[in-house]
């Protein structure tokens, strides 16, 4: 556990409480060779924990609970992506991290060998053209590269051939909220073993919060409610949890009715009012049909006018038929 003076944005604390069990497994795995993929709803510590596993296995970081011992990764045989997706962008965090492993071997043909000149070279060649170079430079290394990858469900169609390619020469961890249940994808994610990510246990859960309000500047008439309020809105989400905080950080004075306000939404599904809509609308033009077969045809102008303006209405504010319900307690 790293110590924290207690200045910055609370949100990008990096400390890390608990996960002992999923943070074992992926380092076994890892060590091993298999491909890991953290799956668990946003906020819930999967980047966190893919970001330990990272430290402790090139030995920038040491906790005694995990004598790594002899199975270290070598710091230049890692490679970490913040997201698959644009793919340009992508290649060219991998093309940077090979550069700085010095692993990524282009002709100059007298241009500039410093990174600016590099990147440069790299990008001309095309996505095509960049994906074939990272590839071809990975396996020329003779290293086993060890790839950790943020986001790893933005993955897009256009993505996947490299993707599966680069797990076939590299150890691949990846985190996901969730995986696509597509046809195209359904190998891809078989090649990973899967690790869980729920919620934090309450004891957890409260040590993370008693951790952040010592470090951080938080003016609390009652912290013991306010630990209490926190730890029930924030259901185990250590993102939550930190978000909750920062709000409560960023404020003079917190008294017991601004403790009581705090809620944390929820990152589920929305809940799509369009069919709802469709069926209303359904109903609408029956009735048009009615009221030409009773030969109402005022009735038919009327109906058709209403249908039009709902019409109008759901595709200029479509966005309020999709919302995500806030979970209350």
């Amino acid at each position: 556990m790293e110590n924290r003076s207690g200045t910055g944005d609370i949100r990008r604390d990096k400390v890390f409480f608990g996960r002992e069990d999923e943070l074992r497994r992926a380092l076994k795995n890892l060590n091993e060779g298999r491909h890991t993929l953290l799956v668990g709803q946003f906020g819930i510590g999967k980047s966190s924990l893919m970001n330990e596993a990272r430290l402790l296995l090139t030995g920038a970081k040491y906790r005694v609970e995990f004598p790594l011992g002899g199975f270290l990764v070598r710091r230049d045989c890692v490679l970490t992506l913040s997201s698959p997706v644009p793919l340009g962008d992508c290649l060219r965090e991998m093309a940077g991290g090979l550069y700085r492993n010095k692993d990524l071997k282009m002709e100059s043909a007298g241009e500039r060998d410093d990174w600016g000149g590099v990147r440069h070279r790299f990008t001309r060649l095309g996505v095509q053209g960049m994906q074939s170079e990272i590839l071809k430079n990975i396996v020329r290394s003779r290293k086993k590269y060890h790839v950790f990858v943020a986001n790893l469900d933005s993955i897009s169609l256009s993505c996947l051939p490299f993707f599966q390619s680069l797990l076939q020469i590299t150890v691949m961890c990846g985190a996901a909220a969730a995986t696509k249940d597509v046809e195209a994808f359904r190998c891809f994610w078989a090649s990973f073993e899967r690790i869980p990510m729920e919620r934090l246990p309450d004891p957890v859960a409260l040590r993370l919060i008693t951790y952040l309000m010592k470090h951080y500047p938080l003016n609390v008439v009652d912290p013991v409610m306010c630990r209490k309020e926190i730890l029930s809105s924030a259901d185990g989400n250590p993102f939550h949890i930190k978000n909750l905080l920062h709000m409560a950080v960023t404020q003079k004075a917190l008294g017991r009715r601004e403790i009581r306000d705090f809620r944390a939404v929820e990152e589920g599904t929305f809940f799509n009012m369009g069919p709802l809509y469709m069926i209303g609308a359904g109903i609408l033009t029956a009735v048009k049909f009615f009221s030409v077969g009773a030969e109402k045809r005022e009735h038919y102008i009327y109906y058709s006018a209403i249908g039009f303006m709902l019409f109008l209405m759901f595709r200029v504010f479509r966005s309020f038929f999709v919302f995500r319900p806030q979970r209350r307690r």
